[in-house]
């Protein structure tokens, strides 16, 4: 008769350090503040990056019951310093790094649906950086993207040009009301679009507008919408969102591209050129105000 299964306890068997490790594993980002909280892989570079003003590390996407003390639970430790970022990822042939410096970051773009989240550096080359997380973290990932954007104040700093405009819809309330919490500067939507209006997509079929916020701060202009400019007049549920904030000052051209005559109910395009970087945003009104407050902060139109 074969003898039972002998049961093994890998939790009395796993190094005490891993251990540790494995207890406070979880879809969350974690800061790094000593050298027992770095990943073993990617412990050789703590000594430099110890002292970056957000050291963060990204779990990796794995189910919480299929880890185990030992493993690399984390993909992405991020640092970042008051002039540059440094990233290490762990890939299959082992860690690679990128440093960038922070000027080279012309724009961010926190993009949410549901529990997924996606942060994007975008920068001046045309390329971007982009970070997976669960959105559980939004609120570390808001507080990283701030600083990263961060410009100083001066007595010579503008203040908002353009008189704000009514929001009624509750989800550009919210983010509103979130923006202004998360700054001293004063900020106002100029441009709102309400979503489920009549439009035309890209290849011309009738669909529904979901919505546009463009909002005004002294340093920046912000980009909020939900994801696809467009969706079927057939599908209600849309929980995807960007929220895309570009500083002026990284701002090298901008124009607006107006729809052709025929049929109505399509979109103009807002195009910001920042270097080699190129961002457009769908408009179903044409954005008159933001052209405006483009010219009068010295952008050049295009």
């Amino acid at each position: 008769m074969p003898s039972p299964t002998r049961m093994v306890d890998w939790r009395a068997a796993a190094d005490p350090e891993d251990l540790r490790e494995y207890d406070r594993f979880g879809p969350w980002i974690d800061a790094v503040t000593t050298l027992s909280d770095m990943p073993r892989r990617f412990r050789p570079w703590y000594a430099e990056l110890s002292g970056a003003s957000h050291l963060i590390k990204v779990p990796r996407n794995i189910d919480r019951a299929a880890a185990r003390p030992g493993m690399d639970l984390y993909s992405v430790v991020l640092a970042v310093f008051p002039d540059w970022l440094c990233l290490l990822r762990l890939d299959v042939g082992g860690v690679t790094r990128t440093d960038l410096p922070a000027e080279q970051v012309v724009a961010t773009n926190v993009h949410t649906n549901l529990l997924i989240g996606r942060w994007s550096l975008l920068l001046a080359d045309g390329t971007s950086i982009d970070l997976e997380y669960n959105t559980v973290s939004q609120e570390r990932i808001a507080e990283v993207d701030h600083y990263l954007r961060r410009r100083p104040a001066t007595d010579e700093s503008p203040a908002c040009l353009l008189p704000a405009v009514r929001v009624s819809d509750h989800y550009f309330t919210t983010v509103l009301a979130g923006l202004a919490a998360a700054t001293d500067q004063p900020i106002q939507a100029v441009h709102v679009e309400e979503r489920g209006r009549p439009c035309r997509d890209d290849r011309l079929h009738r669909r529904l507008s979901t919505g546009l916020m463009l909002v005004e701060a002294p340093s920046e202009l912000v980009i909020v919408n939900r994801g696809s400019a467009s969706r079927s007049r057939f599908r209600w549920a849309n929980y995807a969102s960007n929220v895309l904030t570009i500083p002026f000052e990284t701002m090298t051209s901008f124009s607006v591209v107006a729809p052709t005559d025929d049929p109505p109910g399509q979109f103009h395009r807002l195009v910001v050129g920042c270097g080699n970087q190129v961002i457009s945003q769908p408009c179903l009104v044409r954005p008159d105000a933001v052209e405006t407050l483009l010219a009068a902060r010295g952008v050049r139109p295009a």
